[in-house]
């Protein structure tokens, strides 16, 4: 009994090993077929195309990168155009409310203008303050008065001005003289090139203290021009002559064909 368990026993572990020689070769073999396959597979691939394709991705990457760069490029070049316009707007602004009170005689009596043109209130305007400023003096104001009234000459004419005011405000301060000027007729004309002649006919009355010494009949001539605005300026007129004398002597002028044209 025992004999024959023994041999079936033998006979049972002879046939599973022989069962796993078989199971451990079907493995290897398919195994190797599987690599025999990846090989015969990569071995059959065409990399002659891989240089191109590499080639290809690359101008592709550089490409869009270029394009990057030329959008931001614009992009900088569109703000700074839009904020050098808004800029040049935002000065045209300015200019433009400036040009709107170019001509304003006092700091809240404005008055309407036009580009390019001037209303002949503005210019009587300016005589009058003119020859009131140059006229109405007394030892204690008339340097400044006559500073005012320098400070709206042309530069030539400041010159002559200052240098020929010297001896009079001198001699005002010394006597204890005062004027009180009064226009009598005022002309202003305009020409060709935008220049103006005003012709003023006034009454003008001395004082020495408080005395009257009399009073006499002038007519002040002065040439004017426009010029550019200028920050804190009342005026934007400039006197380019100026001249004092009497009646008689403008009268005199004139019948010999003066008037208008003289200094």
């Amino acid at each position: 009994m025992s004999e024959k368990i023994k041999t079936w026993l033998k006979s049972c572990g002879e046939e599973m090993k022989s069962a796993k020689a078989k199971l451990a070769g079907a493995i290897e073999k398919g195994f190797e077929r599987a690599r025999l396959s990846r090989v015969e597979i990569a071995t059959n691939l065409d990399l002659s195309m891989v240089p191109n394709y590499v080639a290809y991705k690359a101008a592709l990457i550089r490409e869009k990168t270029m394009l990057q760069h030329v959008c931001v490029g614009l992009a900088a070049i569109l703000v700074v155009m839009f904020v050098a316009s808004r800029f040049e707007v935002s000065h045209l602004e300015t200019r433009l409310r400036l040009k709107e009170y170019i001509l304003a005689p006092g700091v809240s009596d404005f008055i309407p203008v036009a580009p390019q043109s001037v209303p002949d209130a503005y210019v009587q305007h300016a005589v009058s303050d003119f020859v009131a400023t140059l006229g109405n003096t007394n030892p204690t104001n008339i340097e400044e008065r006559f500073k005012q009234l320098s400070a709206v000459m042309s530069p030539a004419l400041q010159v002559q001005f200052n240098a020929e005011a010297v001896e009079w405000v001198a001699k005002a301060r010394a006597e204890n003289i005062s004027e009180m000027l009064t226009v009598l007729e005022k002309r202003v004309e305009a020409d060709a090139d935008g220049k103006y002649r005003a012709v003023i006919r006034t009454r003008t009355d001395s004082f020495v203290g408080s005395e009257s010494i009399g009073y006499r009949n002038e007519v002040v001539e002065m040439g004017l021009r426009l010029v550019p605005p200028d920050v804190g300026r009342r005026w934007f007129l400039e006197i380019t002559s100026l001249s004092r004398g009497s009646a008689e002597a403008f009268e005199t002028s004139k019948g010999l064909g003066g008037g208008l044209n003289g200094k």
